[in-house]
């Protein structure tokens, strides 16, 4: 993420009001995109991983390319451990997200969880994500 998206990421962050209830429908909305997009990487389904990202979004051709060359030779599965919506402006959409990676016994794999914020953006009415801003990693050994 460049530092411009970063900047607004964490402007929203601070400045968007508290985030609302759990059963708010735009973090409904959030979480199902990050929760479509797990499910498509643990299918090793490229075109619905790609579905989740706004085709306009910088990471775009980036994630679509690291994702052809890991799906074949990878057996890594994703689980959702923990979605925290921040808040929302005009524009854009931030969650904080944490993501756990794992592989199978005996694969030289580092299990972890990624904790990340993600910024998400409406293209074609639809929430897709834009970006992701990583703020550390946990390992799990």
């Amino acid at each position: 993420m460049n530092p411009k998206s970063l900047a607004l990421a964490l402007a929203l962050a601070l400045a968007a009001a508290p985030a609302l209830a759990k059963g708010d429908p735009l973090a409904a909305a959030l979480q199902k995109v990050v929760e479509q997009q797990i499910s498509a990487f643990n299918a090793e389904n490229l075109a619905g991983s790609m579905a989740t990202i706004d085709t306009r979004s910088p990471e775009y051709q980036p994630t679509e390319q690291e994702l052809a060359a890991q799906f074949p030779t990878g057996s890594l599965s994703a689980a959702l451990t923990s979605f925290q919506f921040v808040g929302h402006d005009d524009e854009f959409a931030v969650a904080r997200v944490k993501i756990q990676v794992s592989a199978p016994k005996g694969e030289e794999f580092v299990d972890n969880v990624s904790d990340t914020m993600m910024l998400f953006h409406q293209q074609n009415g639809a929430w897709r994500i834009w970006g992701d801003y990583l703020i550390g990693v946990q390992t799990l050994e």
